[in-house]
């Protein structure tokens, strides 16, 4: 009988009859150890008869197991697993020890487990419970989160239970928060009664009430015996402590040989049957069959061997000395000889010692580099086979490889704590100090201050190129993106005299990259590049996202935009196909970014919106401050004044402390933009003009030409002309859109006879480019001043130019300032055409539609997307209705033509 949980049984049940109609929901169920949470899950679980329901529970000793609570959540269904995409199959498989192959993206793993639940909710409703969550492991903790974000769509019910008096490992945004709070004096009575069948007076039972505060676990536990006959303390006891105690003392009625029996189980936290008992026999314990004597203490029936309550395993394992500890953890060691326990039994072996072992070190090191199946996991192991190390490099090192893997798990504060140890053993050798500097570099270039990051970094690059050029790669791709990011200059002359010196003979891809760079260094230190078309052609064949970022980036610096551009696209796709998050968020920033200057404004927005949720959820902040100004300056372009204000000043609260240059230029961009079109050139001014000069040539690329346009308006001509000298300097490579930039701002600043050719000068390049909004503008511009020469009907046509471009692109606000300008030249506007049908449409649901015009199936968009099978058919249904068509024909018909409202 569950006494005074009506409520929250209610709420619970009503879940999971809305989970039947196809809407999931995630449950944070939070409360004091002892409060109820495991038997409110029990209750449930018998409750919902007409579901599947799926459980598990957290031990805090595999909280530094990758997996170990999903896998235990998953065990019952993985027969499924061969009915998923292979690359999620894959990826299962391998975090589950089921197939060998690397280590698979978390986010393909929460793809993958997500397509399994979907895949065994579609004959009834999935409900999931997961018990202590406060100890679930980083991995498991990854994956729910990722599948608690997308079960809107999906008929899967998701409960957490934790304790309150832990930091939550696990946040899910949008979860049903439902605290347990004690029981009511009436429900805490009835138990207490049930509890002691009239054994106690009147009295009693009011101290026992008193004492307990309402927690059932603690009316039920409390020995009779403690009891008090008189007067009560005047506060309740302290539950966990008294609780742990009433336990222990139940432990301790037992002979030393059980107890030992109790002690590997706590040890282990949980553990088989087949494991349990030759670790007896090592530890000298009690045979497995004790195990029935012990039902109110041990759980036998879940096919493991664990305890009723977490409190009982603290109250085994604290209450036994350290030696017998350590000497459990050496037992089941001995046993965990498979290769599916190399982990564990590494574990187990870091437990054992109590001192440094360089022997122990050694095979936890072992383990901790074969791991294939979590970084937080192989991060954990390196970290305590660095505290076993007896110092020196070795130990360096390790706290090194530790910090690696936290960060790239995405546990940034961990990954901190590791550098911090390196700190405090002293100044380790160069090339190992240069790497924690490298780390460090990255670390603030995604979550602290990019200008930092470059600091760091700089003064190492010559080194870390001449050291080891494979290595130089990475970090190369990181300085570059740091400096843009800073808004800082870029030193190139000294790295080119090191890059010069290489020898670069083979047909590695790291060469090829590398002969790339050492073009780039050759062109942005105004020499000849020297890169046969065989060298430009050679990055064509990457297929890691990372190699493919690094060498896009380089063709932009040398011209080819083009080509970057198209392995950018490759970039994405691979991504995908990866799991590779992090790079496609990176992608997916210079697909906004070529989107944007193509004038694709909504496709620029889907993956903006996409690249910021991925960002959110990956806690990369600077990346997700980045797409919140691009978003704000497409709301900009597109006439959305106050979506434009409110993104940029959330933006620019952000960015601005942590010195985020790019973020803080776009989103006073934005702004500027907003009164630069609306005729306010001296309020633009204000957020165009920066606090400090620009310095970067990618930044100024980005911003020069709206300052000079508008200091030119506002009558500014010496801002105007410094700033144009900057841009004219940062365009020096002469690709077509960068000089049309250049001849439309000259245009601005001639006198004005010699304004027109300019102009013309601008038009003729844009039309080698691929930039026409730019374009746009520039006719604008030129029609503005043609009209002000009073040559009316020859500024209509560059006038109307702009017009339909701007109306056909969705750059609304300067479409009517165009529109004005055609009317004040002497030509009557038509209405505003019909816009697209495709224009009713979110982001996501324009990325689905334009998937299935390209024709992926809905399991494959799914995959692309990291959401769930249910999830694309659910938004299918919703762009049909929008659009009144039936099927994908008629979709891929709209998403072809354009088809007007």
């Amino acid at each position: 009988m569950l006494y005074g949980r009506d409520k929250e049984q209610n709420v619970l049940v009503a879940l999971v009859d809305r989970a039947h109609t196809g809407r999931g929901a995630v449950v944070s169920l939070r409360g004091e150890p002892g409060i109820g949470k495991t038997a409110l899950l029990d209750h449930l679980a018998a409750a919902v008869s007409e579901t599947s329901v799926l459980r598990a529970t957290s031990a805090e000793a595999e909280a530094d197991f990758g997996y170990a609570t999903l896998h235990q959540l998953l065990l019952p269904v993985l027969d499924r697993v061969d009915r998923l995409p292979a690359p999620q199959s894959s990826a299962l498989g391998v975090v589950f020890g089921l197939a060998a192959g690397p280590a698979p993206e978390s986010f393909l793993v929460g793809l993958a487990t997500l397509s399994l639940l979907s895949e065994l909710a579609s004959g009834r409703p999935v409900v999931c419970l997961v018990d202590d969550v406060q100890w679930i492991d980083r991995a498991s903790a990854r994956v729910l989160e990722f599948v608690g974000r997308r079960l809107d769509s999906e008929p899967i019910v998701l409960v957490l239970s934790s304790r309150t008096s832990e930091q939550p490992s696990l946040v899910v945004s949008g979860a049903v928060d439902m605290p347990l709070e004690a029981l009511e004096r009436g429900a805490a009575m009835r138990l207490l009664s049930e509890r002691t069948r009239s054994r106690l007076s009147r009295a009693q039972r009011e101290l026992v009430l008193e004492a307990t505060a309402g927690n059932p676990l603690a009316i039920i536990e409390l020995p009779v015996g403690a009891i008090p006959h008189g007067p009560s303390l005047s506060a309740p006891v302290l539950l966990a402590d008294t609780l742990r105690e009433a336990f222990l003392a139940r432990v301790l009625r037992h002979t030393p040989p059980v107890r030992r029996l109790l002690l590997l189980v706590a040890a282990a936290g949980h553990i088989r049957r087949d494991l349990l008992a030759p670790a007896a026999a090592e530890f000298d314990a009690a045979p497995t069959a004790e195990l029935g004597t012990l039902d109110e203490l041990i759980e036998t029936d879940t096919g493991a061997i664990a305890f009723r309550h977490p409190l009982i395993r603290a109250a085994v394992y604290r209450g036994a000395a350290a030696s017998d500890r350590r000497a459990a953890h050496r037992a089941l060691a001995a046993v965990l000889t498979s290769a599916a326990d190399l982990v564990r039994c590494a574990w187990h072996l870091g437990q054992a010692v109590d001192g440094p072992d360089d022997e122990v070190a050694d095979r936890i090191d072992r383990a901790g580099r074969g791991i294939q199946v979590s970084t937080a996991t192989a991060a954990a192991l390196l970290a305590r086979a660095g505290d076993l190390s007896t110092g020196g490099p070795r130990r360096y090192q390790r706290y090194l490889e530790s910090a690696v893997a936290w960060f790239n798990s995405g546990d940034s504060d961990r990954a901190a704590l590791m550098l911090e140890l390196i700190d405090r053993e002293g100044p380790p050798e160069e090339s190992l100090r240069r790497d924690v500097l490298w780390l460090r570099s990255l670390m603030e270039l995604h979550t602290g201050t990019p200008s930092d990051a470059m600091a760091m970094l700089g003064p190492l690059m010559p080194a870390i190129v001449e050291a080891d050029p494979q290595q130089a790669i990475l970090s190369l791709i990181v300085w570059e993106e740091a400096s843009f990011h800073a808004n800082l200059p870029t030193e190139w002359s000294g790295l080119a005299e090191i890059v010069e010196r290489l020898s670069l003979s083979d047909n590695s891809s790291h060469d090829a990259l590398l002969r790339l760079f050492r073009g780039a260094c050759r062109a942005r230190t105004g020499r000849p590049h020297k890169l046969s078309s065989a060298d430009l052609d050679a990055v064509e064949a990457f297929t890691d996202p990372a190699m493919l970022l690094g060498a896009s980036g380089m063709l932009r610096s040398l011209g080819e935009r083009d080509r970057g551009r198209r392995l950018n696209r490759t970039a994405v796709r691979h991504a995908r196909d990866t799991g590779a998050v992090i790079f496609l968020i990176w992608a997916l920033e210079r697909s906004v970014i070529d989107d944007i200057a193509s004038g694709r404004l909504r496709s620029a927005g889907v993956s903006a919106e996409e690249g910021h949720r991925l960002a959110d959820e990956i806690g990369l902040s600077n990346a997700s401050c980045w797409y919140r100004s691009t978003l704000a300056l497409l709301a900009a372009l597109e006439g959305r004044d106050q979506n434009a204000r409110d993104l940029a000043n959330e933006a620019l609260a952000e960015a601005i402390p942590r010195r985020l240059a790019v973020v803080v230029t776009t989103a006073r961009r934005a702004l500027g933009l907003i009164d630069l079109v609306a005729g306010r050139p001296d309020s633009a001014l204000t957020y165009l003009q920066s606090p400090s000069d620009f310095v970067h040539p990618g930044v100024i690329l980005m911003s020069a030409p709206e300052l000079v346009e508008a200091a030119v308006q506002a009558g500014k001509r010496d801002l105007a002309t410094k700033t144009f000298a900057s841009l004219r300097q940062a365009a020096s490579t002469g690709a077509p859109e960068p000089s049309a930039l250049v001849a439309r701002c000259e245009a601005l600043l001639a006198e004005p006879e010699d304004a027109e050719g300019a102009f013309d000068r601008a038009l003729e390049l844009h039309g080698y480019g691929d930039q026409p909004i730019e374009s746009a503008r520039t006719r604008l511009l030129y029609g503005e001043y043609l009209r002000r020469r009073r040559r009316r009907t020859e500024a209509r046509r560059p006038l109307r130019e702009a017009f339909e471009t701007f109306q056909s692109l969705g750059a609304s606000a300067w479409a009517d300032r165009a529109r004005a300008e055609l009317r004040a030249a002497g030509e009557i506007v038509e209405d505003p055409a019909r816009s697209s049908e495709v224009e009713v449409l979110t982001p996501q649901e324009v990325r689905i539609a334009q998937a299935v015009a390209q024709g992926y199936t809905n399991r494959e968009i799914a995959a692309q997307m990291f959401l769930g099978a249910r999830t694309i058919d659910y938004h299918l249904r919703k762009i049909f209705n929008k659009l009144d068509i039936r099927s994908r024909a008629d979709l891929i018909g709209v998403i072809l033509t354009g088809r007007q409202r």
